[in-house]
């Protein structure tokens, strides 16, 4: 990234949907580094949280978490009164929240089916929603969505899910106004590649988790300002 690319984010503020994944830590470590005012959910409240955010804090940044889902409107809604309340502006907004259901095709009930509707498209839909206000007064407001393709998958639930994801996707990019840019990274997992955080583990044919960062961080910069709608393939 160039020096220019660099500057641009200091003092930017970033919104990641899911900051205890691997990719959305990646995501938030290196925003951090580059002087961003990185705010992280943490949908699923663990231990794990503060030491997210004190590594954040220890790269001399003003970092913030919170213990919300934003898969549902009133979650969504509370992630953009935290960030109100903090800031009273978004300039970046990294939806990257997934959410697999362990059960086969055979077996998904009924909440199963809600659950991974729910947490995979509701929380790109409802975030989105709830911080336009924030980003509409700011210049060059940018959305990027994170979605999974997976070798050999036998998932139509969830890979119906991450479609849907792109799909909003295009829609955003054609529907906000001209200083909006909002793009679709997809990553391509191995099967079976749910050890991805673990570099011991991870398969090396898999993307890993700061190079999909980097990618994300692009598509976020003014290098890619002539990208809008479109769906960036990793793996």
């Amino acid at each position: 990234m160039s020096p220019q690319t660099v500057h641009q984010f200091a003092e930017k503020v970033a919104l990641v949907s899911d900051a205890s994944s691997p990719i959305g830590r990646a995501v938030s470590m290196q925003l951090a580094l580059q002087g961003s005012y990185v705010v992280g959910l943490f949908p699923s409240a663990s231990s794990g949280s503060e030491a997210s955010v004190s590594e954040l804090v220890e790269l001399g940044t003003l970092a913030h978490a919170f213990a919300i889902d934003p898969s549902t409107s009133a979650g969504a809604k509370r992630a953009a009164d935290q960030v109100t309340g903090l800031f009273g502006r978004l300039d970046l907004l990294i939806n990257c929240l997934k959410f697999r259901p362990e059960s086969s095709f055979e077996s998904i009930t009924e909440p199963d089916f809600a659950e991974t509707v729910s947490r995979n498209i509701g929380s790109s839909f409802f975030l989105t929603q709830a911080v336009l206000g924030l980003m509409k007064g700011r210049p060059k407001p940018t959305i990027v969505n994170l979605i999974t393709a997976i070798d050999d998958s036998h998932e139509p639930l969830f890979e119906a899910t991450q479609s849907a994801v792109a799909g909003i996707t295009r829609s955003l990019a054609g529907m906000l106004p001209g200083n909006y840019r909002v793009n679709c990274v997809e990553v391509k997992e191995v099967k079976g590649g749910e050890s991805a955080g673990n570099e011991l583990f991870r398969d090396p044919s898999a993307v890993a988790p700061d190079d999909v960062a980097r990618a994300v961080l692009f598509l976020l910069s003014s290098e890619s300002k002539s990208i809008n709608g479109q769906v960036m393939k990793l793996g």
